[in-house]
């Protein structure tokens, strides 16, 4: 399991593959950090006076996060399964759920870097520009702990979804284009019939938007919901966060049931 781990993170990043396949992990890196790196050195130079916290950030993440999984979760099950590779892993002690774990495991590590990242590197920026960088950090490490829990679910709830749909096809691109297509159109969907739709359910359509879900998962945690720039779906929708977090993980143990029944008819 270690050692498809390993392997599973050098596909992913494009190790020992041609410099085509380094391109997109390289651009969506600097796509997550740039923003932070920039606010950084702002900061070193004006203090607080610049008006940039945790939550601008996250818009920057989500966006990256959703682009950085429909490109990795095929790259982790798609080629396995296309160049018949499959039961060669499963001959040896390695069960199907031992396959699927460590493939969670390496899109879990990879897709965290952005997730966490970004964020920690602001708040180790907003500690240092402090004039008492101890004090402030001990009184902000609750900072720290909404970062964990934001970049643990919003790479669970993308990374659930990008292998659930890789498991079901062998190509690539066309995992990608289902993954994206498919959650942009759900999100334009259920602001639609939001707009449509006159009663107190049409909150809950909230639950089949997923970028929806996702910022409102950064405004639970570091936002306002009344902020003027908030979604209106999110705004009426107002859910609590424990709400939005029971949300994410039903999606993660969906798809990882989705990704189990499909792995126990190969051979």
């Amino acid at each position: 399991m270690r050692a498809l781990v390993i392997y599973s993170i050098k596909r992913g990043l494009g190790i020992k593959k041609k410099w085509t396949a380094k391109i997109t992990p390289i651009i969506l890196y600097i796509a997550a950090f740039v923003p932070a790196v920039i606010v950084a050195g702002i900061l070193a130079f004006v203090g607080d006076q610049v008006d940039f916290d945790y939550d601008d950030l996250c818009n920057f993440i989500e966006f990256t996060l959703l682009i950085y999984a429909a490109a990795l979760a095929p790259e982790m099950l798609c080629d396995d399964r296309r160049e018949n590779v499959l039961s060669l892993y499963f001959s040896r002690a390695l069960t199907r759920l031992d396959y699927l774990i460590a493939k969670v495991i390496a899109m879990a590590i990879l897709m965290g870097t952005i997730a966490f990242g970004p964020l920690l590197l602001l708040w180790g920026a907003k500690v240092l520009q402090a004039q008492d960088p101890i004090a402030y950090m001990f009184d902000h490490l609750t900072d720290v702990g909404r970062i964990l829990v934001y970049g643990t679910l919003i790479s669970a709830f993308f990374a659930a979804i990008g292998l659930g749909i890789a498991a079901y096809t062998n190509r690539k691109g066309i995992a990608t284009g289902i993954f994206i297509g498919g959650v942009i159109f759900m999100t334009a969907l259920a602001n639609a019939l939001f707009s449509a739709i006159d009663s107190d359910a049409r909150r809950f359509l909230l639950f089949v938007s997923p970028m929806d879900i996702v910022r409102s998962l950064s405004l639970w945690l570091f936002g306002d919901f009344n902020g003027p720039d908030v979604n209106i779906l999110i705004r009426e929708a107002d859910m609590p966060g424990i709400t939005l977090a029971g949300a994410v993980l039903f999606v993660v143990a969906i798809a990882g049931l989705i990704m189990y029944r499909r792995y126990l008819t190969e051979e």
